[in-house]
This record gives C-alpha cells, sequence and structure tokens, in this order.
C-alpha cells in the first residue's frame, strides 16, 4: 500500500471516530445543560456519573472537554503531515489517558458505569490506535520513500 494511501485511511478512520465521539460528547453536554438525566439502558449508572463531583473539572463538565478533545482529533486528522500527526498523537494520548482516569474513578469511587463514558473511552481508545499508527506507519513509510535510491537521470 502506498504512503498517500495509508495516511488517508487512518486520517478517514480518525475523522469517523472523531464525528462518533462528538456525537457521544455534544449529547451528554446538552443533557447536562437542559437538567436532563442521560438514557442509560445497559448499566443505569449514568446519572450518578453525570451527577457526581467528577463531572466537572474547574467547573467545565467532562464531556463539554469530550467535545474539544473530538474536535482536536477531528482537526488534526484534516490535516495532513507531520503536523497533523504529531498533533493527532498528543490529542488522542491525552484524551486516553483521561479515559482511562474517568474509567477508574466510575469503578473505584462512584461504583457506577456509564454506557455514554465506556463508548466513549473505547472511542478514545481506537482513536489512540490509530493515530499511534498513523505516526509510526505513516512516518516510516515517508521516511522511507524519502530516503529511496532514485533512478539514474
Amino acid at each position: 500500500m502506498r504512503f498517500r494511501d495509508l495516511e488517508e485511511r487512518l486520517r478517514a478512520g480518525l475523522v469517523s471516530v472523531a464525528v462518533a465521539g462528538l456525537g457521544v460528547s455534544a449529547y451528554l453536554t446538552a443533557v447536562r445543560a437542559s437538567g436532563g438525566t442521560p438514557a442509560c439502558a445497559i448499566t443505569g449508572g449514568c446519572a450518578e456519573v453525570q451527577e457526581s463531583a467528577y463531572s466537572e473539572v474547574a467547573g467545565i463538565p467532562v464531556a463539554a472537554l469530550g467535545i474539544v478533545a473530538y474536535l482536536g482529533i477531528l482537526a488534526t486528522a484534516l490535516l495532513a503531515g507531520e503536523l497533523g500527526r504529531i498533533g493527532g498523537l498528543f490529542t488522542a494520548l491525552v484524551g486516553a489517558g483521561f479515559s482511562v482516569w474517568l474509567t477508574y474513578v466510575e469503578l473505584g469511587i462512584i461504583d457506577a458505569i456509564c454506557s455514554w463514558c465506556v463508548v466513549s473511552a473505547g472511542l478514545m481508545g481506537v482513536a489512540l490506535v490509530l493515530a499511534v499508527a498513523r505516526v509510526w506507519l505513516t512516518g516510516r513509510s515517508s521516511s522511507t520513500a524519502e530516503s529511496a535510491p532514485r533512478g539514474n537521470a
């Protein structure tokens, strides 16, 4: 597979993940802003998680921070080249790390599981895998292409 094809496929995957994550985060943000309770058919713990002291960081709802993170992943996925690769890796790494911490909080402190949060954490995990692949595989492909011998002129 050519470098450009691989880069485009990984970027398309990141765009898909970012759009799905934006949907989840926007839903949770809207529900919180309206004072409602998120639908939580599978795990039943969404209200407990959304109403906990851990649902905000410095007064900002965690779901709103998710919107920012997924917008960052989307923006870097749309950006070709090294800046897009490194920026996407950084954003996905921070997002996935924060998701791991929030999952610990759900399981170990709040003792409730929000299915929306599980979906978001999974999406961040997929974003991290795609971002790592984008840096590792396309970075190697582009450096290999640059160092390949050229034909006799």
